[in-house]
């Protein structure tokens, strides 16, 4: 409220009454005819010491000027005429107020008003008068009733008279009320006045028409162009009014003329190149404005580049912002997500560790925990080699924890039963790879042994081979002589 009262401060309370003055001693020298012509006519004697203040009012001398006429009330207030004392009243009151004593002003200005003693003319002037000082004494209540009385009785009201009728309703919070006579200071006004479409627009706000505000700021926008907040509004009204696309176009012709600076309104543009299918131009636009420094390298900030470029499919400049703002959280939900996005492009490692990460700092919902452990399973497994137990064990231990969530109970269930009937299956391969490379080895042994029995019956030098043979057989309790022939089928 302030704010609109600070847009009034530029109404002259240096009141024309004064004026008045020259035109009413003149009249001393007339001929005096009818009583309300008499009635009307200053006497000569008041008049010529109305004209020593009038001197010094019209010099600037105000404080002198008020001395005299206070001496005037003094000495002849009781014996004056109604005209005479109205028109004292009213001078007196327009010095009061070069002086900022608008209280006293006031004063002077209400009398003459209730006299009723000044031509028509002047009595609607007095008025006005005293709607301006119980305006700025913040009377609103009488400001309006006397502007509005003032409006009734006056040829041609102006349009400073309605946009302070307007401000006084502003300040009594009766902003319906407040809407006509805005509408009318800014019609009347022979030039767009910024105060007016200002206070219009505040008193739009607080009545809730925003619809009457989209043609007014595109208004102001035009007559203002240079004025940032005009065109944040504007977008911020389209928006409110179901108009998106208007709300961005707005604040991207903004932004191209170099009037958006704010992060908040550079992020809303980032969202709207999103929205409308153009989140290239939305990443760009966010790392160059990370990089220029009006946007910061924020959790939330960093999560949104990511956001864009997955939506445009650059998923390798996805990756690293997310990861950057996964090491930033204080949560584990982006984690969880870098490693969702990290499992998807097979990197596995990478993914376990983010999902590790994600499950250690916690924070997440019960449903993307339960998932969180099936996911780490599952890049956990998928760097399990054949024969790989120790990985497959770990794998086991992330479903383990995954089959204690309802949602995933049963999945897990499966998959702990996949990797145990790995193991079975590969220790039963074992076994059979063992017992057949057993019985090679037997066989082989063998032949070595018939060879060797043959060359001691050959009487040959039995090679060393041969002698570590018999050597091994006699420690066995053997002979080293030929074993008989199996006679049945093998």
């Amino acid at each position: 409220m302030r704010y609109v009262k600070a847009l009034l401060i530029g109404f002259s309370l240096a009141l024309g009454a004064v004026a008045a003055v020259p035109a009413l001693a003149q009249q001393d020298g007339q001929e005096e005819g009818r009583e309300s012509q008499r009635a009307k006519s200053l006497d000569p004697r008041v008049a010529k010491q109305l004209m020593g203040a009038y001197e010094d009012l019209q010099n600037d001398r105000y404080a002198d000027g008020v001395a005299k006429l206070d001496d005037l009330l003094a000495s002849r207030g009781d014996a004056m005429k109604p005209f005479d004392l109205a028109s004292v009243l009213q001078i007196r009151g327009s010095a009061l107020a070069n002086l900022e004593r608008y209280d006293a002003a006031l004063d002077d200005f209400q009398r003459a008003l209730e006299l009723g003693a000044l031509p028509d003319e002047q009595n609607v002037q007095l008025r006005f008068n005293v709607a301006q000082l119980h305006f700025r004494a913040e009377n609103y209540s009488e400001a309006i009733r006397h502007l509005r009385l003032w409006i009734e009785q006056a040829e041609k009201p102006d349009h400073k008279a309605y946009y302070m009728l307007a401000a006084a309703h502003y300040y009594r919070e009766e902003y319906r009320e407040a809407v006509s006579p805005v509408q009318r200071a800014i019609e009347l006004s022979p030039k767009a006045s910024r105060r007016y479409y200002e206070l219009a627009n505040i008193i739009y706000a607080q009545a809730g028409l925003d619809r009457r505000r989209v043609p007014l700021l595109k208004r102001m926008v035009e007559y203002w162009p240079d004025e940032k907040t005009y065109w944040k509004q504007l977008a911020a009204v389209y928006n409110q009014t179901g108009q998106q696309r208007k709300s961005f176009s707005t604040l991207e012709v903004a932004y191209r003329n170099g009037l958006i600076d704010e992060a908040d309104d550079i992020l809303s543009l980032a969202q709207f190149y999103s929205v409308y299918n153009n989140p290239h131009r939305g990443a760009e636009l966010l790392v160059k404005e990370m990089e220029r420094g009006r946007v910061e390298r924020s959790v939330d900030n960093l999560e949104l580049l990511s956001q864009l470029w997955s939506q445009a499919r650059e998923h390798k400049k996805a990756i690293p912002v997310l990861r950057e703002a996964a090491r930033k959280s204080d949560t584990g939900e982006l984690s969880y997500r870098l490693g969702q996005v990290l499992l998807a492009d097979e990197q596995n490692e990478a993914a376990a560790r983010a999902l590790e990460a994600a499950v250690e700092k916690g924070g997440l919902p019960e449903d993307k925990r339960a998932d969180a452990w099936m996911l780490l399973g599952t890049a956990r497994f998928n760097q399990a080699g054949p024969g790989d137990r120790e990985q497959r064990a770990e794998a086991d231990a992330a479903f383990a924890r995954a089959q204690r969530f309802d949602q995933t109970r049963q999945r897990a269930k499966e998959w702990r039963g996949y990797i145990a009937a790995i193991n079975r299956t590969e220790s039963r391969q074992a076994s059979l790879e063992a017992k057949q490379e057993a019985r090679l080895a037997e066989a082989a042994r063998q032949r070595q042994l018939t060879s060797c029995r043959a060359q001691r019956l050959s009487g040959a030098e039995l090679s060393e081979e041969c002698e570590a043979l018999f050597r091994e057989l006699a420690e066995d309790g053997g002979d080293g002589t030929p074993a008989p022939e199996d006679g049945g089928d093998d």
